[in-house]
């Protein structure tokens, strides 16, 4: 359950810190929590000491172990164990890929990009990795074969049981779409009309939804289409089905954000803009809460530090209607990028102001629609400083890091379901981890 895999992180952070006393160890929402954040450096000479013992605690599938469950947590099953277990400096534990192991890789599968080296002396570091895992839904990792050393990819979608992923590869200091082969690591350029340095924005109804001097669907049959004509820091918030998205046309370079489109990404027809300022009250769209009501958070001028509201907009009729939801004061926590995980129901790594020592992060919680929050996991000192969560097939995957979100610190990954309340670990602390080993550079779960 949630509990106990809460209370035994505290329990590995407590005992850590007992056995090694002694030592050294995008919105304005968005943009005020950046501003606490701390720079890694720092905090990686505190904590590195006690990453050693938790490292071994963490270490594949063992982290749960002898806890009460009350079912699977995963949405498939396979037992597909081959191979001895390699330790390689820098990555997590994993056994070599096989044709078999890749055949029986399905929906609920982590497909990940890590970068092996033996110390980050000036915390900078490459955009992407050249170490890729396929790490099945009992935590059982696989090393995906032929990856050249240097290609920096980062993964973007991947439709298991397709053994081919697309992929961001970086040429000559531009990002560039691609295609990697998970049977021999073969990376092949596929932009498909698309710029170098687009950016991809995720998964639609029929395709890949990209920005590359406006939006463009790149459809799964092979075609295309421009969708909506915007600048790159536009708002891109997709529905649930896939099938509508929320855009601004605000140029965030000379003004702050003051009006939204609804975009029908299947015909491009933009219905809008809709307000954002009211009188002296300002707003910034936060999520979709269903296929036809957002989530808005709205501020008294610019002082959301003095706390906010937020309210639904329900689009379901000829203009949007506002209806009150919650009140957000200034010490209380609150989503960080929502995402949606069912009707009503929002996840994301929570804010806590003021909590500057530990990057603001308290974790990854569970927004319900009364505006209350249910912990998924809870940041620990000493363990996990912030959390990016994932969201797939109903179930949450939480990558817990050691520094803050953005910093390519040490992570794990954990699963959870919230459902039943059951969680399983699936990636351990790279291997030798010291505190400046970088953790998973990109992920995301097979569709």
């Amino acid at each position: 359950m949630v509990r106990d895999l809460n209370e035994f992180l505290q329990a590995v952070a407590d005992a850590d810190e007992r056995a090694l006393d002694g030592l050294t160890a995008d919105g304005p929402l968005e943009r005020a929590r950046r501003g606490v954040r701390r720079r890694r450096a720092v905090r990686h000479t505190q904590t590195a000491a006690l990453c050693v013992a938790a490292v071994a605690a963490f270490a594949g599938g063992a982290l749960l172990a002898g806890a009460h469950r009350g079912g699977p947590v995963d949405p498939a099953t396979h037992g597909v164990t081959q191979g001895p277990l390699v330790e390689t400096p820098g990555i997590p534990p994993y056994r070599e890929l096989t044709p078999g192991v890749l055949s029986d890789a399905d929906e609920g599968w982590v497909l990940s990009v890590h970068l092996a080296e033996t110390s980050d002396p000036e915390g900078v570091r490459d955009p992407g990795g050249d170490v890729v895992l396929l790490t099945s839904p009992e935590g059982d990792s696989y090393r995906v074969p032929g990856v050249r050393a240097g290609s920096q990819l980062e993964v973007l979608d991947w439709d298991a049981p397709d053994a081919t992923a697309v992929v961001r590869r970086v040429v000559d200091g531009s990002a560039q779409r691609a295609l990697l082969d998970l049977a021999d690591g073969t990376v092949t350029a596929d932009a498909r009309g698309l710029a170098p340095d687009s950016d991809f924005v995720g998964r639609v109804a029929d395709g890949e939804l990209w920005f590359d001097d406006g939006f463009v669907v790149l459809e799964d049959d092979g075609g295309s289409r421009d969708v909506y004509d915007a600048p790159r820091d536009s708002l891109r918030l997709v529905d649930p089905t896939g099938h509508r998205m929320i855009g601004s046309r605000d140029d965030l370079m000379s003004s702050e954000r003051h009006s939204y489109d609804v975009v029908d990404l299947d015909t491009g027809d933009v219905d809008g803009p809709y307000p954002l300022v009211h009188g002296d009250e300002n707003c910034d769209v936060a999520a979709w809460l269903d296929a036809s009501t957002l989530l808005a958070r709205c501020a008294e001028g610019t002082a959301w530090d003095a706390g906010f509201d937020e309210v639904e907009i329900d689009l379901s009729g000829d203009e949007p209607q506002r209806t009150a939801a919650a009140a957000v004061g200034p010490r209380d926590p609150y989503l960080n990028s929502p995402q949606w995980l069912s009707d009503g129901v929002l996840v994301g790594d929570t804010f806590q102001p003021g909590d500057v020592e530990a990057c603001g992060s308290a974790g990854t919680y569970l927004r319900e629609r009364d505006g209350s929050l249910t912990p998924v996991e809870e940041t620990r000192s000493g363990l996990f400083l912030a959390t990016t969560p994932q969201v797939a097939g109903g179930l949450v995957y939480v990558k817990g890091e050691q520094g803050c979100n953005g910093e390519q610190a040490p992570s794990t990954l954990t699963v959870h379901d919230p459902a039943t309340g059951d969680a399983r670990a699936l990636l351990g602390f790279p291997v030798d981890n010291r505190g400046d080993r970088p953790g998973m550079l990109s992920w995301i779960v097979a569709r």
